[in-house]
């Protein structure tokens, strides 16, 4: 009788503990998804910001072209051609990142990968710097439409 409610103690605690143990697992079965799914939010945020450049710097260069035709002066057109050619990288750029960020998604979603907690971190830092890059096009991208609005008022007023 001892015997048997010593056994029966045993299988109730090995019990408990497994149903404790499913249970942080499934918690952080649920954490990781949700991490991952957030991951994965940043990096659709992060290309879809780079579709908006590239179509700001794909207008700007139409603008800066229509510029170049109405501008008098040489030294002004250099200006107008420097500027347009800027524009035209930095949608070069902002292509080659959304790019990346692709690439840096499907890694993002590659399990096995990112059962290497070494892994897991790389891909979360370099996940973090393609969102720095992507703000720092973004910044580049409006100082070089500032610059686009001088250039027109200098193209529209005529002067060099």
């Amino acid at each position: 009788m001892k015997t048997l409610n010593r056994t029966a103690w045993m299988i109730l605690v090995v019990g408990l503990l497994t149903t404790g143990a499913q249970s942080v697992l499934a918690q952080n079965t649920g954490q990781r998804q949700r991490q991952m799914e957030q991951q994965m939010a940043q990096m659709q945020q992060t290309m879809h910001r780079m579709d908006r450049v590239m179509l700001r710097t794909n207008q700007m260069s139409q603008n800066m072209n229509q510029y170049m035709e109405r501008a008098q002066g040489k030294q002004l057109r250099n200006q107008i051609r420097m500027t347009l050619r800027m524009s035209e990288e930095l949608g070069i750029v902002a292509g080659t990142l959304k790019g990346a960020a692709e690439r840096c998604q499907v890694m993002t979603q590659d399990r096995e990968m990112l059962r290497d907690r070494e892994m897991e971190r790389d891909v979360t830092r370099l996940r973090e710097q393609m969102r720095q890059m992507s703000t720092q096009v973004e910044d580049a991208v409006q100082t070089m439409e500032r610059m686009t609005d001088r250039l027109r008022l200098r193209t529209d007023r005529g002067t060099n």
